[in-house]
């Protein structure tokens, strides 16, 4: 059985053309800086005990916005034509997940 990206018949290797998009590994870059600040904002918020200011709150809704660009990048990403679709499914879900914690947040009023 011959597997796609391997060894030819003829011992030759066979060389893809596909890539990985940029907006797919900055969809993806963006989703692990919105994690990480928004971690970063509830740490500060619990040891403040929920009194942290304005100022974490709009780092909270920076992240929501920033998840939703990411987002975006990734599916726009994820539409082109010979790529790796590896970055653009890490960004798409962890940015998709981080929308909808947000979400839930905000309707909750946390």
């Amino acid at each position: 059985m011959k597997k796609k990206g391997h060894k030819k018949e003829s011992g030759e290797l066979h060389l893809t053309d596909k890539r990985h998009p940029v907006s797919g590994i900055a969809s993806s870059v963006i989703a692990a800086v919105s994690f990480i600040s928004f971690a970063a904002a509830c740490i500060i918020s619990g040891r403040n005990g929920g009194n942290a200011g304005s100022g974490i709150g709009l780092i909270g809704i920076s992240c929501f916005i920033i998840s939703i660009i990411g987002f975006v990048m990734a599916w726009i990403s994820l539409h082109q034509e010979n790529i790796r679709p590896l970055f653009p499914a890490i960004g798409s879900l962890v940015n998709g997940i981080l929308i909808v914690i947000y979400m839930i947040l905000y309707i909750l009023g946390v």
